[in-house]
């Protein structure tokens, strides 16, 4: 079994800069569609249901991460179709650069519940 690299220059030597992004954009595009409805219906709750305002921000957050990952599914199914037999493991690279952005979400999330909603009530 070949070891195959997990960095970004790797994806960057398997595909060229435009193929990148067009799959970035289109993996953008159809998670967008997929996650409108969802946005819009928390959204509307959250208006209509403002004394759970925390419980909703949380479904907010979780939303957002899911949103991510979607975003990283997408890309990742895009490239693969592109190419094959590429030298990146494109899945483990996907999948930490979601982990490492679901946690900047997370981390954002939070300081939100925990500042910017006490000042806001205030």
């Amino acid at each position: 079994m070949e070891n195959k690299l997990v960095t970004w220059k790797s994806l960057k030597e398997d595909f060229s800069t435009s193929e990148i992004t067009d799959a970035f954009f289109g993996g953008l595009f159809y998670a967008t569609l997929l996650f409108i409805p969802i946005f819009i219906i928390l959204a509307e709750l959250l208006v209509v249901f403002m004394y759970l305002l925390t419980l909703f921000i949380v479904l907010i957050i979780i939303a957002l991460i899911c949103y991510t990952f979607v975003i990283h599914l997408f890309w990742r199914k895009s490239l693969l179709l592109k190419k094959e037999g590429i030298n990146t493991n494109i899945k483990k690279l996907f999948l930490k650069e979601s982990l490492i952005s679901g946690s900047i979400i997370l981390v954002l999330g939070l300081a939100f519940i925990f500042v910017i909603v006490p000042i806001l009530w205030v």
